[in-house]
Parts: C-alpha cells; structure tokens; sequence
C-alpha cells in the first residue's frame, strides 16, 4: 500500500496514526507543496489527502480509506477497536464518525477563510456570515461529542477511530492558531491520551510560519 499525505493534514494524519496502531506495512509519500500540485488529480480526482493506492485501486476519501484499513486482516493483540461500530446496526458508532468529520469538514473552511483573507465583498444575500455558522456548528458539536464521550473513549476500553479522529483535528487547531475547544474534560481526556501515544508523536503536524 502507499499512502499520499501533506504533513500538515489532519485528514492524513487519521489515516497515518491508524495505520501505526494497525501495525500495517504502508509507505508514506510526502507531497510537498500546498494544494497538491495538478499531476495530483490522477491519483484522487478531489485533489484531497490522503489517497490510499492498494491493489484493488485507490482509496478515497477519508471514511473509504478507515473503513478499508479497518477490515484487514489484523495482528493480535492491538489497542485499536476491531471496527467503526461495535456490533452490527449500532449507528450511534457511525454517526459519531460522520460528525466528526464533518466537524473536520468546517474546522478547514474556517481556517482556510481566515488564511485566504476572504471577506464579505458584495451584499449578502445568505443573511448570515458562514464563517460565524462554521463557528456556532463547531461549538454545538463539540457540547454534542462531550455528551456522547466516555471518560476513557468514544468507544470505552479501546483507542477508537473516533478517538483519533477528534484527537487529529483538534491536535491541528492546536498547531494553526486554535480553536475555543476546552473546557469539556471528557473531550480533553481523549486529545490528552492520543497525543501521548507513539503514532501521533511519529505524525505531528510540521511546524507552521
């Protein structure tokens, strides 16, 4: 398998720490460089990372690369949960997943709007700002997540790939500028666990200017 990457990639970084804890045998190619350049486009027509080459072809975006990852055949015993979901039609698991990504989702549109210098040029026909509403769906879910943790987890007794995923973007908030995400102490339980463990010190994002 070969994994593509940007280093400052939370998206990626999910990706990298489970492969880590999976034990698995993936080579890591950097791209430098940022949006990837177009011979990108080959590879994942999103122009997105990561993009996972596996003999049955490219996996993207990121839920197909966990889902893929997470049903190879593994190595006993491992930290990991053996799946997304504890047992079959526990949605609860998967939407915890979904939020979190979406989560993920507007954490980068914030970002990259301040980033850009994007302002309100012309009259807004919406009524809202968006930024502001990344702002207010970003708080509401995180109260939504701290509800739905465990002291020790998402999925309680195990490193989850909910855990991780919290832990990477609130770990790159972190490192562009961050975000008003503390003070839900079951929230910071998790972040503090995961940037403890070896994969997220082997994946930390590359400084920023």
């Amino acid at each position: 398998m070969k994994l593509h990457y940007t280093p400052g990639s939370p998206f990626a970084r999910i990706i990298r720490v489970l492969v880590r804890e999976l034990a698995l045998d993936c080579k890591e190619v950097a791209i430098r460089g940022f949006p990837p350049a177009n011979d990108y486009f080959a590879i994942n027509p999103l122009g997105q990372v990561p993009a996972l080459e596996t003999a049955e072809g490219v996996k993207f975006p990121t839920r197909i690369i966990i889902d893929f990852l997470m049903a190879l055949p593994r190595r006993e015993p491992l930290p990991v949960a053996r799946a997304v979901r504890r047992w079959e039609g526990y949605w609860q698991d998967d939407q915890l997943l979904a939020v979190l990504l979406a989560m993920g989702d507007a954490l980068a549109a914030i970002k990259y709007q301040n980033w850009a210098g994007l302002r309100p040029g012309g009259k807004n026909l919406l009524g809202f700002d968006p930024a502001d509403r990344h702002a207010e769906r970003l708080g509401r879910t995180l109260d939504w997540l701290e509800g739905n943790a465990a002291p020790d987890g998402f999925l309680p007794g195990v490193l989850s790939v909910q855990d991780i995923a919290l832990a990477s973007f609130v770990l790159w908030t972190e490192a562009r500028g961050g975000f008003p995400w503390r003070g839900r102490p079951r929230l910071e339980a998790i972040v503090a666990g995961c940037a403890e463990r070896p994969s997220f010190a082997a994946t930390e994002p590359q400084p920023w200017p």
